[in-house]
Parts: C-alpha cells; sequence; structure tokens
C-alpha cells in the first residue's frame, strides 16, 4: 500500500500554481512583445532619438536605393524615407490609440449599463441602438463622418472609434452579464454595497482580461482602418508622413523604386502583427 502511493505522489504533476514550461515560454515572450511595443510608443513619442533627417526636407536625389546613409532610401522628391517612416509612426500609432479609447470608452459605458439590469429598458434601448450602429459598414460609417467634419487623421480616428465602439460593447455587456452571476459580486450586492461599488470593487478587475487582449487586436485593427482610410484619400492628406499616405504615394513607383511604398506597407505590417500577437499571448495567459 505504502510502495502504491509514494509511486502515484512520484508520478503526480507539479502543484497547483507553479507554472508550465510552456505557460513559462508564453509569459516571457508577452513580455518581450510588451517590451518591443513600449519601445515603439518610446520612438513615436520622440522621433528625433533614432532619426538624423528632416522628414520634409530634399536630403538627397530622388529615388536613391537603400544604403549606409539612406537606410530606407529616398522617395519621388529626395525625401529620406527612413526618417517619413518613423515620424509616421507617430501618426499611425497615436491615431490608433484615440481610435481604440474612442472605443473603448463608449463601449464600456453602453456594456456596463446594459449588463448592470440585462433585459431591462435600458438594456433594450441600447442594444436596439447598437445594433442599428452594427448594421452599418465600418468603412461606410466612417466615411459619413469624414464627409461631415472634414478629412484628417483626428477625424478618421473618431470614426474609426465610433464603429468599433459597437463590438466593445457587447463584450463588455457579455462579462460584466457573467460577473453578476459569481458568487463574491452577490454577496457584497448582499452586504448592501451600491452599484458603483460592485462595479468598481468587483465587476471591472473581473473583465479586465478579456477587455485588454480585445483592445490590443482592435489596436492593430484601428491602424489598418485609419492607414485604408488615408491610402484612399480619406484620411491624412500629403505631405503628411502617415503610413497609408506614404503607401498611396509610392505605389505607383513599384517598377523601379519598390521601396518607396514597399518598406512603409511592412512597417505597418509588422507593427499589426506585434499588437495581434500581443493580444493572443495575454488571452492565452488568463484563459
Amino acid at each position: 500500500m505504502t510502495d502504491t502511493v509514494e509511486q502515484t505522489l512520484a508520478v503526480a504533476p507539479p502543484v497547483v500554481g507553479t507554472p508550465a514550461p510552456r505557460r513559462r515560454r508564453r509569459i516571457r515572450e508577452l513580455h518581450v512583445h510588451l517590451v518591443l511595443l513600449a519601445l515603439l510608443v518610446l520612438v513615436a513619442a520622440v522621433p528625433g532619438l533614432v532619426t538624423w533627417h528632416d522628414p520634409y526636407e530634399l536630403d538627397g536625389l530622388p529615388f536613391t536605393a537603400p544604403d549606409g546613409e539612406f537606410w530606407f532610401g529616398t522617395d519621388e522628391i529626395g525625401r529620406d524615407l527612413y526618417s517619413r517612416v518613423v515620424h509616421g509612426l507617430r501618426v499611425s500609432l497615436f491615431s490608433a490609440l484615440l481610435a481604440v479609447a474612442v472605443a473603448l470608452v463608449g463601449g464600456a459605458v453602453v456594456g456596463v449599463l446594459s449588463g448592470l439590469a440585462p433585459g431591462g429598458p435600458v438594456d433594450r434601448v441600447l442594444g436596439v441602438l447598437t445594433e442599428a450602429v452594427m448594421a452599418i459598414p465600418g468603412v461606410l460609417l466612417a466615411l459619413a463622418v469624414i464627409t461631415t467634419y472634414g478629412r484628417g487623421a483626428f477625424v478618421a480616428a473618431v470614426a474609426i472609434g465610433i464603429g468599433e465602439a459597437t463590438g466593445f460593447a457587447r463584450l463588455i455587456r457579455g462579462c460584466v452579464i457573467r460577473a453578476g452571476t459569481l458568487t463574491y459580486v452577490e454577496a457584497a450586492r448582499t452586504c448592501g454595497a451600491g452599484p458603483l461599488r460592485v462595479v468598481v470593487r468587483h465587476v471591472v478587475p473581473s473583465v479586465y482580461h478579456p477587455v485588454l487582449s480585445y483592445t490590443a487586436l482592435h489596436f492593430g485593427l484601428a491602424m489598418l482602418a485609419i492607414g485604408s482610410l488615408s491610402y484612399l484619400g480619406f484620411g491624412e492628406a500629403p505631405p503628411s508622413a502617415e503610413w497609408g499616405v506614404l503607401i498611396a504615394g509610392g505605389q505607383k513607383y513599384l517598377a523601379h523604386a519598390w521601396w518607396v511604398a514597399i518598406i512603409p506597407g511592412l512597417a505597418l505590417t509588422a507593427v499589426v502583427v506585434l499588437l495581434s500577437r500581443i493580444a493572443y499571448l495575454s488571452q492565452e495567459d488568463h484563459s
């Protein structure tokens, strides 16, 4: 009998709470990606740290291929493409941040109000409004806002944020309803805690991780959407260094100066993949 117990303990899984090797690798990878994102934010905030040319000045001959002086080459009028890509990161990243902030704030207000009283009159009214916005294609909604208030990165970001707010609202509503069924939330209500205290102390921590993953994913999608609007001519306009503008301006020179459009496109792809990977890893880490 003793031998059997000892054999069972010998093959028993690790103590709960000790991260498995795969989980530790995911956590390390998530930390690495977050450090990379922090570096990108720093570069976007202070692009002069890593650039030495003015992104709007003519520093070389047109269509100079990438070399030791111009790392990404020059564009059609001789501007340093590396400096333009780095400075364009600020416009693209912070525009996407604004779009996500608008979507998160709007979605949180609607989602929490609906989730606190599911099936009630407030939930029904907000549900109808959310479905009405969702019925409009995101691009069409963005174009309507831009047509009304004018083009530019700010207007494009707000337009994208309004369209994305419905997804945040549905996610947060579901999380709030699920959190409302938890034992400790019901105990807090029984002890006399008011709705605001329940939301702040108990509901918000339970929806934090799903919303964080969703936010990281839609951060990248917002960058793509804003770049697409600029590419189509409804966002930023030349001579802005926004990545969608750079791609649109360089596509006509692909045959003999591929770097003018391809490098900004690769930069946009790399940042979106980084954000998507962060969303995936943060979701797995707390699943």
